[in-house]
């Protein structure tokens, strides 16, 4: 029989975020606040309770307004784990479509890189998971009628480079991500992000129940 979560521990791990949050400097996807959004806003709508729902909000917006100017584009910490994670929340009703504008932005900011010369085939560094993100944005259902995210030059080069691949889905790329998790309850000498920390504890308990 499968074990049911803690949800006391769960609570106080969220808590734990609300408190602590805002001070990690690391604003990626597997380590950092946008991983931390991620779990906060499933948390809200999991348990109904509208503090966390405002605070992912609020996290949010700081990402949004700190990104730093040189950051990486990698999917573990850096632009495609944003984006990705942005249109992640767009699609499934967590935020307004006014988020477009900063995934614009990412995009932009992915097509300065040369895709050619990644050498790197992984997910988490690499070409897989840029190739991930690129996948979603044009496939998403929130995209305008005609408004291509790349333009031709870029998607030549990436339909090249990355040739015909199968995607891990959201639900996937989520359970992979949490797939290590901390164990015990001293909980702040945890991580705090989704790759063993504590948003990944809060997801990882809450994955096949809501998403």
């Amino acid at each position: 029989m499968e074990q049911q979560p803690n949800n006391d521990l769960i609570e106080r791990i969220a808590k734990h975020l609300v408190l602590f949050s805002s001070f990690i400097s690391n604003t990626g996807l597997y380590h950092g606040k946008t991983g931390i959004v991620l779990c906060l806003f499933h948390y809200a709508r999991f348990t109904g309770k509208k503090l966390y729902e405002d605070f992912a909000g609020e996290l949010l917006n700081e990402i949004r307004e700190d990104m730093p100017k040189n950051m990486s584009v990698d999917f573990e910490n850096g632009l495609c784990g944003i984006g990705w994670s942005i249109e992640y929340l767009i699609q499934n009703n967590f935020v307004k479509d006014d988020f477009n504008v900063i995934i614009a932005s990412i995009d932009r900011k992915i097509m300065g890189w040369d895709i050619r010369r990644i050498s790197d085939k992984s997910f988490p560094a690499g070409l897989n998971g840029m190739s991930c993100y690129i996948n979603k944005r044009l496939h998403s259902p929130c995209r305008q009628t005609g408004d291509t995210p790349f333009d031709k030059t870029y998607l030549k080069d990436w339909k090249a480079v990355a040739g015909s691949t199968n995607y891990p889905d959201d639900r996937q790329i989520l359970c992979n991500i949490t797939e290590t998790i901390p164990e015990g309850d001293n909980i702040p000498s945890w991580n705090l992000g989704l790759s063993n920390g504590c948003a990944g504890f809060i997801l990882k308990n809450i994955l096949n129940i809501q998403l």
